[in-house]
């Protein structure tokens, strides 16, 4: 197929505009509330790495240049506040910004060399809630 000069400009701007994406790793156990979160990070243009649970998120972090990690607090194998300890004692990735979802009203208080840089709520307004923590987090 034969592209135009423009047809190649427009695919060219793009993929700079879909390079130039935060990437954002989300670690979460729950299929459905995944993919919810997933949309949301999507629709405020982020690029979105997904895992399933801790021990994959960790894998994918220490691998992939990310600018943010969002993380369950309870998952299976490593929990949200294991895999934020785990990257807060590696070198290269201690300073990427990390945010815990719980389906609890409160923060683990028995978690607390855990240093996230916020603790969010699964909650309806969530969706408002990760947006500007990620926005205020990512400037």
């Amino acid at each position: 197929m034969n592209y135009s000069i423009k047809q190649v400009k427009s695919i060219y701007a793009k993929s700079m505009v879909e390079s130039k994406k935060k990437r954002i790793l989300l670690a979460e156990d729950d299929a459905s509330m995944r993919r919810f979160v997933e949309i949301i990070l999507q629709q405020g243009g982020y690029e979105v790495l997904t895992a399933e649970d801790g021990l994959i998120a960790m894998q994918i972090a220490l691998a992939e240049n990310i600018e943010a990690v969002v993380a369950d607090a309870i998952m299976p194998h490593l929990s949200g506040y294991d895999l934020c300890r785990m990257l807060r004692g590696n070198d290269d990735k201690k300073h990427v910004p990390l945010v815990i979802l719980s389906g609890l009203t409160t923060e683990n208080s028995d978690e607390p060399d855990c240093i996230a840089d916020a603790f969010l709520v699964k909650d309806p307004k969530l969706k408002e809630k990760l947006t500007a923590t990620l926005q205020k987090l990512l400037q």
